[in-house]
């Protein structure tokens, strides 16, 4: 039986590399992979408590998480990780050098990324997952009549492409109009330690009564797209892009960017395509990120918005289509069993 540890810094359900970690633990230890979980405090222990505590370093050690979070340890460790942007910010690459022996990047866009920042070290490409059974099928059908609503995302500031979201949706559809029932609902977090972000100064100042800003906590992202019949998400970058397929296995039509870790070689199989319109560089105020991401065509976003609400039992014909080819080839089952088999060609 193979064994391993994996160590991750947060098993957080609200975080990304806490869900990577929570969903890839499970599922190795449904292919009958004994795993040892470890979190990041457990390593820092001094050794003779590590000791005490049976950790066993002769085993592989994954350590998921950012490459500036490695940590030394008394056997081999391996770091899966990503980044959104063109080049690792400074340090990243050294620290792997001096700590991994291998690293895992859920695409090709990472594995240039690292390569391109000087990372030494063999690059493995294993793509991320979804979970079927936290994010059920939606089936939608429309009446005349009915509303349509979309939904953007501000959890992580503009790199989510909340702002154009915004912009489109008066590009396709303009002011408040009786004839034309539609929706934007902009979720983002509970921030009252930061009043005056952007969200906060668009939302004291909106006064159109089709836009709700949503600024909760919530437990499950899924009761949120549940909630809403399109997801229009396009992110200037991303490691993975974990909330858009997740949405689009539930049967949501997704409408994205396809660059960065959203061009996955598939991504119109799982969804609506819109291309960006320039190339940026990454503000400073984002310390995870460096290099550059795309911002998304404004004018094509809001005309592929209008063709969703125009056409909806298409669109949402198109994401049963995205949820059924998630589930057949992007599943965390799959990812394990590929993480299983990497380890087990270079143990």
């Amino acid at each position: 039986m193979l064994k391993i540890n994996w160590l991750a810094y947060s098993y957080d359900r609200f975080d990304g590399y806490g869900r990577y970690s929570r969903h890839l633990v499970r599922a190795l230890n449904h292919i009958g992979v004994d795993v040892t979980p470890l979190s990041f405090n457990q390593v820092r222990l001094p050794g003779w408590i590590q000791r005490l505590s049976k950790i066993d370093y002769s085993r592989l050690t994954i350590a998921c998480m950012p490459p500036y979070m490695l940590y030394p340890i008394t056997g081999r460790q391996w770091n899966l990780t990503m980044t959104e942007g063109t080049l690792l910010p400074e340090n990243w690459a050294a620290t792997i050098n001096f700590r991994a022996q291998r690293v895992i990047v859920p695409c090709e866009h990472n594995a240039t990324a690292f390569a391109d920042s000087g990372v030494e070290v063999p690059i493995h490409v294993l793509h991320g997952g979804t979970d079927s059974s936290e994010f059920r099928t939606l089936n939608l059908h429309y009446g005349d009549g009915e509303s349509y609503t979309f939904l953007a995302l501000a959890d992580r500031g503009a790199r989510k492409g909340w702002v154009e979201v915004w912009s489109a949706f008066y590009n396709a559809f303009g002011t408040p109009d009786d004839t034309i029932d539609v929706r934007l609902v902009i979720k983002t977090r509970n921030d009252p330690m930061n009043p005056n972000n952007l969200v906060s100064r668009i939302s004291g100042a909106c006064t159109d009564p089709r836009v709700i800003f949503w600024r909760e906590d919530v437990d499950s992202m899924a009761d949120v797209y549940s909630m809403v019949d399109c997801f229009a998400i396009p992110s200037r970058s991303e490691g993975w892009g974990m909330p858009q397929r997740e949405a689009a296995m539930m049967g949501l039509p997704v409408i994205v960017a396809k660059h960065s870790g959203l061009d996955d070689g598939h991504t119109e199989a799982w969804a609506l395509v819109v291309g960006p319109t320039h190339t940026e560089k990454i503000p400073p105020k984002f310390p995870h990120c460096r290099g550059n991401w795309e911002l998304v065509d404004v004018e094509a976003l809001a005309e592929k918005m209008r063709w969703c609400y125009e056409n909806r039992d298409l669109a949402a014909e198109h994401g049963q289509r995205a949820g059924k080819w998630l589930r057949e080839n992007q599943s965390w089952q799959q990812s394990a069993q590929a993480l299983k088999e990497l380890i087990e060609e270079h143990s």
